[in-house]
């Protein structure tokens, strides 16, 4: 058979090579594109809005759950926390105060 047979032959040969074609020419196009600077541009504007949007949604979800668990007489995050520092300012404070008293039974036994 000869190439003409061969095309005639295969009706999806005409077809492949179009797909192939426009995928090419369509990859072009998007490459060219994403490299200019209006694209870059156009992403970090939609990358900045989205990041508002987000930071808002998240800054009105916390306040909700804050007056939830008000509500349900729960402790919020911010009162956990200011609990723990509390807590570690008391461990601290004990811990100081062994330390002292180990000096002072230290300094007992060895004056005896």
């Amino acid at each position: 058979m000869e190439n003409s047979e061969k095309a005639q032959a295969d009706p999806f040969a005409h077809m492949l090579q179009f797909y192939d074609n426009w995928a090419k020419s369509w990859a072009n196009s998007m490459s060219e594109m994403v490299a200019s600077p209006r694209f870059a541009e156009t992403m970090a504007q939609q990358t900045e809005g989205s990041l508002e949007f987000w930071s808002l949604v998240n800054k009105q979800v916390g306040e909700a759950m804050e007056q939830y668990l008000q509500r349900m007489s729960l402790p919020t995050h911010g009162e956990v926390m200011s609990l723990a520092q509390q807590l570690t300012a008391v461990e601290m404070r004990l811990d100081d105060v062994e330390a002292k008293l180990d000096e002072i039974l230290e300094q007992l036994t060895t004056n005896n």
